[in-house]
């Protein structure tokens, strides 16, 4: 077994460096060749680079998110440098011609049965509509924020849409509230979940912050009557 050091090989004109989004591959696994080892972006496009050799992985370079440069050492692996002997192709055997099969005759179709007519049923009378409460998204906002479970609360509005009246109503009522104590949601509320920025969201994000900074917000217009003025 000897060391084979593969570098970031040019992956379009003009490319010098690219981003690591996702390794297929750890440290100490084998792997055969063009199997796919590192997922790696640029500037034009997200590319899948395989392996170059069949080998076992013994170390990677670059973590997720980080920049490699085109020509440095992306994957090292324990391989056999020696290539295997090339045997000779053996000549191939003309295959005997086959005999021609016999002509088969084909059946007679048979004519497809005739439908029993069958008698239609009675239309059942259309069902109310059910499921999704019918409320605003700030009445929603609203008894998520209390524990209140929207489908518990009886509404007045066109087609048993919840209304705010309704929603305050059944609160000063205490209408069967079982919701978690206001700790809970609170608690719940508060969590925060660390993804890292790597790939296409961390250019969408640079776009995003380009846009802020350089779009105006909003325009101002005012119109003056300047005609005594001139006068």
């Amino acid at each position: 077994m000897s060391k084979y050091v593969f570098k970031l090989p040019d992956i379009g004109e003009g490319v010098v460096e690219g981003e690591v989004v996702q390794w297929h591959v750890a440290a100490g696994d084998a792997v055969s060749e063009d199997d796919p080892i590192v997922d790696v972006m640029t500037d034009k496009a997200t590319v899948t680079i395989p392996s170059p050799v069949t080998g076992v992985v013994s170390s990677l370079s670059g973590e997720v998110g980080e920049m490699v440069a085109v020509g440095s050492t992306l994957v090292e692996f324990d391989s056999d440098a020696a290539a295997a002997p090339v045997s000779e192709p053996e000549p191939a055997v003309e295959p005997e011609p086959e005999a021609e099969p016999a002509p088969v005759s084909e059946p007679e179709p048979t004519p497809p049965p005739v439908p029993t007519p069958v008698a239609p049923e009675p239309v059942a009378a259309a069902a109310a509509p059910s499921g999704k409460v019918l409320a605003s998204p700030a009445i929603r906002r609203r008894a998520r924020e209390a524990g209140v479970d929207l489908a518990q609360v009886r509404g007045s509005g066109p087609a048993g849409r919840v209304r705010h009246a309704d929603l305050d109503a059944y609160i000063a009522a205490d209408g069967a509230i079982s919701g978690a104590a206001p700790s809970a949601y609170s608690t719940k509320r508060t969590e925060v979940t660390e993804v890292k920025v790597v790939g296409l969201r961390r250019k969408i994000a640079e776009q995003m912050v380009i846009s802020k900074s350089s779009i105006p917000h909003f325009s101002y217009f005012e119109e003056a009557d300047v005609t005594e003025l001139e006068a």
